[in-house]
């Protein structure tokens, strides 16, 4: 994987500096703007596994970015279903222990317990669907069908063959989430730039994952 070319190849297209801007301020809309940034990842994906020169979505793409993020953000809310379901139940066991149980230190032991429980069940069942997830969606960035990213049996067998490459990907998703998290530092300015870079940068990762663990070209990159 070619990481210094992902975090380089914005700067390839004349109008970077355009398309950062408004995919950045477009991330202040709230839903839509995040709904447009997963949109771009699925676009960059497509064309860096395509193997085109310049993979950076054009603003007359908005359209077709915001339908393709629609679909990727279908994919997150039913991985992660899982965890709201066991988050509710052991919001619900927090909530009756302490409506029937009363203020008293063996309550305070139970709420102790319940929590500590959570997170042995909630920890490493995120970071498993956090990287299924990521696989999940690189099997729609490759067919161009959501149903794809829905087969579990497909989902793991490509996990399976190319373990190592979608956990290098992972772990680089959080150095995309950390650099996202530098524009803190310069306020709402600094925002407007590190969010759909880090968002152009996991999207070239991506693509180039789908590359490497997929014999098949992806599907037809986004029309305007």
């Amino acid at each position: 994987m070619n990481v210094t070319r992902a975090f380089s190849f914005v700067f390839d297209d004349p109008d970077w500096w355009k398309i950062t801007l408004v995919i950045g301020l477009l991330q202040f809309i709230p839903v839509i703007g995040q709904i447009v940034g997963l949109g771009c990842i699925v676009a960059i994906a497509r064309a860096v596994a395509n193997r085109q020169e310049r993979p950076l979505p054009q603003l007359n793409q908005l359209g077709a970015l915001f339908s393709a993020g629609v679909y990727s953000a279908t994919i997150y809310i039913v991985y992660y279903l899982p965890i709201f379901l066991i988050s509710c139940l052991f919001s619900c066991l927090l909530g009756a222990t302490i409506t029937f149980a009363g203020n008293s230190e063996s309550t305070f032991i139970i709420l102790i317990g319940l929590m500590l429980c959570s997170s042995v069940f909630i920890v490493p069942l995120s970071l498993i669907i956090q990287i299924l997830l990521i696989v999940g969606i690189g099997r729609y960035v490759q067919t161009g069908s959501v149903s794809a990213a829905f087969q579990p049996g497909s989902v793991w067998a490509l996990l399976q063959r190319n373990p190592a490459e979608w956990l290098v990907l992972w772990l680089l998703s959080l150095l995309c989430s950390t650099v996202a998290s530098f524009g803190t530092f310069a306020l709402l300015v600094g925002l407007v730039i590190s969010i759909p870079y880090a968002t152009f940068v996991f999207g070239h990762l991506l693509g180039q994952t789908v590359q490497q663990v997929t014999s098949s070209p992806a599907s037809p990159t986004l029309s305007s």
